[in-house]
């Protein structure tokens, strides 16, 4: 599912815009970009999809964690270009 989300969707990446001061990624040498599942203009986003995420991945993440995990967020596939540092 998300091999065919990308396949569709790839070509629509945007560009994240990171607020001032952000040290996640090094933005401001090597942008990221993002395939938003949120996106309701690309083609199998939206809630059917993040819902099909969750169920594949929440039991490898409760056994990884050792907790019992509920959906909170979920953005999309997000690109890092050359360069980037996490």
């Amino acid at each position: 599912m998300i091999r065919e989300f990308w396949d569709h969707n790839h070509l629509h990446q945007k560009q994240e815009i990171w607020p001032v001061g952000n040290t996640y990624t090094n933005h401001w040498e090597a942008p990221t970009y993002l395939v938003s599942v949120d996106d309701a203009t690309l083609r199998g986003s939206g809630i059917n999809l993040k819902r099909s995420i969750w169920n594949a991945a929440q039991e490898t993440m409760e056994d990884w964690t050792g907790e019992d995990l509920a959906p909170c967020a979920m953005y999309g596939i997000r690109v890092y270009t050359n360069g980037s540092i996490l």
